[in-house]
Parts: structure tokens; sequence; C-alpha cells
């Protein structure tokens, strides 16, 4: 099940943009996948698992992660390191579903996979409130005053999120090739954009309406 979501995530890329691969890293090893697990501490999802198997981040910044860049697993551990440091230093701007989130906003048991650049991130959340799910998905606002949200019970409806945003275009690909020769391609603009609210708060809605 879990390859096959995955196997199906970078067809619907590649449905969308022909020169995907070729902003994409290799693949992990399982040495690799082991050495990250061993360092964070934790079990990670077998769909995560697999998409690092297949691509280990971005060798371009895409946006593969609903606009966010995909993490390489070096970037991963920079990340969580900087998590362990800060831990318990600050508080969140605010929490949406405070049922479901911790009011923290460093925890070495939010794992870090995506990133805007700007210090705002989606983690898998292995610390929930009373009513969360061990495992969810958060939108993390490190870099801007806006609310923690639940935006997936798991990695696997996190991905089925992103099929379904690439499909309907929620996703949406900007490809500036046509306004450049071939041979000038690599000047282009190439990216998928979220077309949602920056703070992430209806797609927490519709997270919320589905359960």
């Amino acid at each position: 099940m879990n390859t096959i979501l995955v196997n199906k995530l970078f067809e619907t890329f590649r449905s969308k943009l022909d020169i995907f691969d070729s902003f994409m890293n290799d693949g992990a090893n399982e040495k690799d996948i082991s050495d990250l697990e061993k360092y964070i501490n934790q079990i990670l999802p077998a769909s995560y698992i697999d998409l690092l198997k297949t691509y280990n981040g971005e060798k371009k910044s895409l946006g593969v992660m609903a606009g966010f860049e995909f993490l390489t697993i070096k970037e991963v551990k920079v990340q969580w390191d900087f998590f362990k440091m800060a831990e318990g230093e600050r508080e969140p701007d605010s929490v949406y579903q405070k049922n479901k989130i911790k009011n923290e906003l460093y925890s070495v048991k939010r794992i870090p996979f995506g990133h805007d650049g700007s210090g705002n991130l989606l983690c898998i959340d292995y610390d929930p409130e009373i009513e969360g799910k061990n495992g969810q998905i958060l939108y993390l606002p490190a870099g801007d005053p806006e609310p923690i949200s639940v935006i997936a019970d798991d990695f696997e409806e996190f991905l089925t999120f992103l099929i379904d945003a690439i499909i309907s275009e929620k996703l949406e690909l900007t490809d500036e090739r046509d306004e450049w020769d071939e041979e000038d391609w690599e000047k282009a603009e190439i990216y998928f954009n979220k077309t949602w609210e920056n703070d992430w708060t209806d797609i927490a809605d519709e997270y919320n309406s589905r359960h």
C-alpha cells in the first residue's frame, strides 16, 4: 500500500512536470534511514521511508511537500538538532486544535520533513495532546506568528492530500520554460506553489470537517 501510494504521488508530479526527476536526489539506502531513526530515536512511517528510498529530498528547490521543500536526511537532522537545542525555550503564537496539539513549538518528538526557507515547517508529531494521533502531521510556523495546525492524521493521509492537491491544482505548477530557449531552461522559474491560506487554517478546517 505504501509503495503504491508513493508511486502514485510521483507519477502525479510527473504528469504535471516532465523533468520532475531532474529536481530530485537519488534515493536513500537502508543504512541512511536506519541511522536517521537511531539519531532521532523514532520509528518513521513506512510511507515516509518509501519516499526517502525513492528520493532523498530535492536537488533543486521545487516545493514537492505542498509548496515546501522536501528535506534530505541530512537536512532533517540539522532541523531536528535545532529543535533539540531550542526545546522548551519558546511557545507557539497559538494552537489551532488545542485538544490535539501540545502548546510547545520545538520538540524532539516532532520530526521535520518539509520547510519553506523562512522557518515554517511540516512535521510528524510523536507527542500529541490527548485527542491527537501519534504520527499526526503538523504545520509548524516557527517563522511567522501563526497557529500550529494538524493537517492530517498520519503521513499516508498527508500523501493522499498532496496527490489530490496536485490533481485539483490547489498545488499549482509555475513553469516558465516557454519564456526561455531550451539551452537556457536552467534559468527558468519552475516550482509548485500552494494556493491555500499562508497559515494553513483552511486546510486545518478541511481536516476538522473530515474528523
